[in-house]
């Protein structure tokens, strides 16, 4: 016997009008509380970035010009241990989670010692009267560095700070060598087929354009020089038809510049590839910007240690052989020590000490035609970042135990300093 389901009828209820009346009045109560409570959060937590400029006297057992210089080991020596107190200062304060960083951008001798001059960066929830953040932040430094732990000795009293805004913080990190605005991930392959780069990431890379078509990468080492590889200028030597451009675009530049002169080292002899470098001056100034601004020249003993990370970058081929690109492309390389890029298998005997080898003996890492003059650079502790080659030569693109061949640049920062004053 079938045994179909038995269907039953369900009963409907309705509410009363006052009870969904009710819960309407009730739901509309909860929703305009959840959005009090939200913008309450949002107005007492959101965080404002205040930006101080910042001295601070001390005195040392080194003589003021012994790290009164730019980028040298002691000036780079000396910011490191003046930030990492006034870190530690704040550390140790309720302001812990309100300070960002501080960044040294020089120093200036007293009568009676050194004044550090550098930026402090905090946040602060935007409601904070800003009369008394500046009051705290100088309590901090006054109370703190008292317990500082030297050398340097500092002079906790002498502290002092004055509230600047963005575009003063900008200038002032422009006009000091090897600042970034963004890092990189460093996830690509190669510039053969590598990731394009954001404005600002590696600003001091500049196209060589002849007759306005792109040869050649150099980098900015001042307001007026850039360094690039002398085999740039081996046919092309006037200077009148070359013209540099800046930004991560060759169409549209970000700006550009003609070519007053060109120097290339006197020991350079094609077909050779010793002594690849070149100096190029500028027609006129560039006028620093977040964009645009200079990379930090080592010192002639800097020392770059088999295995650290460097990137190279330029406007050159995806393959060997291949077109430049418009867009500036980045990768990172790994530093090779000398004598593994001497090895018979790679470059039998051909690396001198004035050449630096980087890249991945596995390959897929490297500099293409076109990028020849651009930059190989490394950062310090502070992350600040450094010239360390030029890209110079190499067996293809990319391939198995043919790294990229540079130009060392401390073999050469006697050089620079002769022909530019730098």
């Amino acid at each position: 016997m079938y045994r179909p389901a038995v269907v039953r009828a369900r009963k409907r209820t309705y509410l009363e009008p006052w009870v969904i009346g009710l819960i309407t009045f009730i739901s509309l109560i909860v929703l305009a509380v959840g959005i009090g409570l939200t913008v309450h959060y949002v107005r007492y937590n959101q965080r404002k970035t205040y930006n101080y400029y910042s001295t601070l006297s001390f005195t040392s057992d080194k003589l003021y010009d012994e790290f009164g210089r730019e980028a040298s080991k002691n000036f780079t020596e000396m910011s490191q241990r003046i930030e990492s107190m006034v870190k530690n200062a704040f550390y140790k304060s309720p302001l812990r989670g309100e300070f960002v960083k501080s960044h040294v951008i020089k120093f200036s001798e007293e009568e009676h010692g050194v004044l550090a001059h550098m930026l402090l960066i905090c946040r602060f929830r935007s409601t904070e009267d800003p009369e008394n953040v500046n009051e705290i932040i100088q309590h901090v430094l006054h109370e703190k560095l008292k317990n500082a732990i030297g050398p340097p000795k500092v002079d906790p009293e002498s502290v002092e700070i004055k509230k600047i805004n963005k575009t003063e913080t900008d200038n002032y990190l422009n006009n000091c060598c090897g600042t970034r605005r963004s890092k990189s991930t460093g996830q690509s392959l190669r510039i053969v087929g590598g990731t394009e780069v954001e404005e600002g990431e590696w600003p001091w890379q500049a196209s060589l354009q002849w007759d306005g078509i792109h040869r050649c990468g150099a980098t900015l080492i001042n307001g007026t020089w850039l360094v690039s590889a002398a085999h740039c200028f081996r046919m092309y030597k006037d200077p009148a038809r070359w013209t540099a451009s800046f930004g991560v675009t060759i169409n549209p530049p970000k700006m550009k510049h003609g070519l007053r002169r060109i120097i290339v080292h006197e020991k350079y002899k094609y077909p050779s590839h010793d002594y690849d470098i070149s100096l190029a001056e500028l027609s006129s100034p560039v006028p620093y910007t977040n964009a645009v601004h200079r990379i930090c020249l080592p010192d002639a003993s800097y020392e770059f240690h088999p295995g650290d990370e460097m990137f190279v970058t330029g406007f050159g081929a995806r393959q060997n052989d291949g077109d430049s690109q418009n867009h500036l492309r980045q990768v990172q390389v790994e530093l090779i020590d000398t004598k593994t890029c001497n090895e018979p298998q790679v470059y039998n005997d051909a690396i001198t000490p004035r050449m630096l080898c980087a890249g991945s003996l596995r390959g897929k890492r490297d500099a293409c035609q076109g990028d020849s003059g651009g930059p190989l650079v490394s950062s310090d502790a502070r992350d600040i970042w450094y010239l360390a080659g030029i890209v110079s030569w190499g067996d293809e693109c990319g391939q198995p135990n043919k790294p990229g061949v540079y130009t060392r640049v401390t073999a050469f920062r006697d050089w620079i300093t002769s022909k530019t004053g730098i």
